[in-house]
């Protein structure tokens, strides 16, 4: 059972990069000054590979141990007027999960060529 977990992971991870590279390839495709289009785009997929599991463990992660800590600290004060701890632990678990999965090739250009 845990094989075909793991394998179903692995193929929903693969369709979702294979997908991404489609779009990715779209807008390189588009005219620019910058040199490296076709090596930002590969750069853009194999980074976005190593990110895309890391970014998923860190939101999974801080899902997690935010409830946990909501339901410890439930009707405990907060910074925020007389309100609870919650608001805050619920901004933080927002916040790790907010933001781009995947790095576009614009951020290698960016990153690397500039």
């Amino acid at each position: 059972m845990a094989k075909k977990g793991i394998s179903l992971f692995c193929a929903t991870l693969l369709l979702l990069v294979m997908l991404s590279a489609s779009s990715m390839a779209a807008q390189a495709a588009t005219p620019q000054a910058d040199d490296g289009g076709a090596v930002a785009v590969a750069g853009s997929i194999f980074l976005s590979v190593l990110y895309l599991p890391l970014k998923l463990a860190t939101c999974v992660g801080t899902q997690t141990v935010s409830a946990v800590a909501y339901t410890a600290t439930f009707g405990v004060p907060g910074n925020y007027d007389g309100g609870t701890n919650g608001r805050q632990i619920g901004e933080v678990a927002r916040k790790s999960c907010t933001g781009s999965w995947l790095i576009s090739p614009d951020q290698v250009r960016k990153d690397y060529y500039q």
